[in-house]
């Protein structure tokens, strides 16, 4: 991808949360972190400091960042810190993270820009290793995004198919002059 590249925000429909972590209140579910909706009092918020949420992405695409809103009320809370393990459609690990840490008492969300973009992902694991500790040491997250484009696949340049093309006529030519010649 160039440098000129334009790359999208992908959230809201674009990303299912699942996971096994239980919600702390009745008002607070997973698959708030993916609606769209960053303002305060909305989002997930889980007894346990530490878990992972499955972030599967609704296709293939190749990523710029990972943006966190923390914490749903904003009062110092949400997770500390965390890595992100990026798998392909077929559920084998491109590669991780190193550990990043959540903002803190912030309305605004933080972007992680990653240092090379991370090709072909369909599923990000949001490995919580560890929360703030504030009301309850929980996990508290307002809403998930990524920065990115598709992924598509790389046709060959017209050019490099008639220089492939050439390069076999020549060998096919040497290979028959050689067996002439025997």
């Amino acid at each position: 991808m160039s440098e000129t590249q334009a790359y999208s925000l992908i959230n809201d429909e674009q990303i299912v949360p699942m996971s096994d972590l239980t919600e702390n209140f009745d008002d607070f579910f997973l698959e708030e972190i993916a609606d769209g909706d960053t303002s305060n009092f909305n989002g997930f918020s889980s007894g346990s400091a530490t878990g992972t949420i499955t972030l599967d992405l609704i296709g293939d695409f190749d990523l710029r960042s990972f943006i966190l809103w923390n914490d749903v009320n904003v009062f110092a809370e949400g997770i500390e810190s965390f890595k992100l393990n990026f798998f392909n459609s077929s559920d084998s690990l491109i590669e991780s993270s190193n550990t990043l840490v959540g903002p803190l008492g912030q309305v605004e969300g933080e972007e992680y820009i990653f240092d090379t973009i991370v090709p072909n992902v369909s599923r990000v694991d949001l490995v919580v290793l560890s929360s703030y500790p504030g009301f309850g040491s929980d996990i508290e997250i307002r809403e998930v995004a990524f920065t990115g484009s598709e992924h598509t696949l790389s046709t060959p340049e017209p050019s490099s198919i008639i220089s492939l093309f050439i390069l076999g006529t020549v060998n096919v030519g040497y290979l028959l002059k050689r067996k002439i010649q025997r």
